[in-house]
C-alpha cells in the first residue's frame, strides 16, 4: 500500500511538472526592453584590466554612463542585509581580504579598497544615485543560497528608481521570486557551459539547456559565448526570447557575439 501511494505521489509530481513546463512553453514570453539589444552592455561597468578603474566600482559605472553604455553589475547581500555590488563570493581577488562577502558588513566593505585603488565596494544604493537613470542597468542577483532576503533587498532598492533596469540571474528560482514579487520587472535567465562548476550532471544538463525556464519565465537569455549556438539557445530564440552573449573581450569574440546573438555584454578590449 505504501509503495503504491509513493508511486502515485511521484507520478502526480511528474505530471504537475510536465503540465507546468508545457504551459510555460506555449505562454507568451515577457516583453523585452529594447535597450538590451540596441547597445553593447558594459560588463561590470566600463573598467580597465588594472587598478586604474576596477570592475564593479563607482569609477567604472561613471565611465560607462558617461560613454552611454548600459551597465551590467553584480549584487550580493552583506552581513547586515545590504545589497552591495561585487562579483565574487569572497573578497580576496579584488581586495586581498579572504572572507566571504556575506560575512562582512556594509560598513566594513566601505573601508576596503578594490585592487589597491581609491575605489571601495559600493552599495547598490550608491550606484543608483550615481547613474541616476542616464543609462539602463542590468542587475545580476548572485544567489547561491536560500531565495528571499537578497531578492527583497534588490527589489526594495530598485522600486523607487526612475531609470530603466532589468534583472538577471543564474538561479531560476530567484527569477521566479522576482516574477511573483513584481511581474513588471524584465527578467533574464543566465546560463552557460558550467564547465568550471562543481555541480551534479543532471543539474548542469537542466541549466545548460534552460529546462527550468518554466519557473523563471524570462524575457531574455544571457548565455556564455563559448556555448553558443546550442539546442537550448536556439529553442529560446525561436520562442522570441532575445539572446545576450557574455562576455566578449576581444574584437573576434565581439564580432562572433554580434553574429550569433541579439545583444552583447563586453569586457575591456572588445572593440
Amino acid at each position: 500500500m505504501l509503495g503504491a501511494l509513493a508511486w502515485g505521489a511521484g507520478l502526480a509530481v511528474a505530471l504537475g511538472l510536465l503540465y507546468a513546463f508545457a504551459a510555460a512553453l506555449i505562454a507568451t514570453p515577457q516583453s523585452t526592453p529594447e535597450w538590451l539589444v540596441d547597445r553593447p552592455i558594459a560588463h561590470r561597468g566600463l573598467h580597465s584590466d588594472d587598478s586604474l578603474v576596477p570592475e564593479n566600482s563607482l569609477a567604472a559605472f561613471r565611465a560607462a554612463a558617461d560613454g552611454g553604455h548600459p551597465i551590467e553589475l553584480d549584487v550580493h547581500l552583506s552581513a547586515d542585509g545590504v545589497a552591495v555590488v561585487f562579483h565574487d563570493d569572497t573578497l580576496e581577488r579584488m581586495t586581498g581580504d579572504p572572507r566571504p562577502i556575506a560575512e562582512v558588513t556594509s560598513a566594513e566593505l566601505a573601508e576596503l579598497r578594490l585592487l589597491g585603488s581609491d575605489e571601495h565596494v559600493p552599495t547598490l544604493a550608491e550606484v543608483l544615485a550615481l547613474v541616476e537613470g542616464r543609462v539602463p542597468l542590468l542587475v545580476e542577483i548572485k544567489q547561491r543560497g536560500e531565495v528571499g532576503e537578497l531578492e527583497r533587498a534588490v527589489l526594495g532598492e530598485l522600486a523607487p528608481y526612475r531609470g530603466e533596469y532589468a534583472i538577471q540571474s543564474f538561479n531560476p528560482f530567484t527569477l521566479a521570486y522576482v516574477r511573483r514579487a513584481d511581474p513588471r520587472v524584465a527578467r533574464g535567465q543566465l546560463s552557460g557551459t558550467f564547465s568550471n562548476e562543481d555541480l551534479p550532471t543532471w543539474q548542469v544538463f537542466a541549466l545548460r539547456n534552460l529546462l527550468l525556464n518554466w519557473t523563471s519565465r524570462p524575457a531574455f537569455i544571457g548565455f556564455e559565448l563559448e556555448g553558443i549556438p546550442s539546442w537550448g539557445t536556439s529553442l529560446q530564440r525561436a520562442r522570441s526570447r532575445p539572446l545576450l552573449g557574455w562576455t566578449a573581450d576581444d574584437p573576434e569574440s565581439f564580432e562572433r557575439a554580434q553574429r550569433l546573438c541579439d545583444g552583447v555584454i563586453f569586457d575591456p578590449g572588445a572593440f
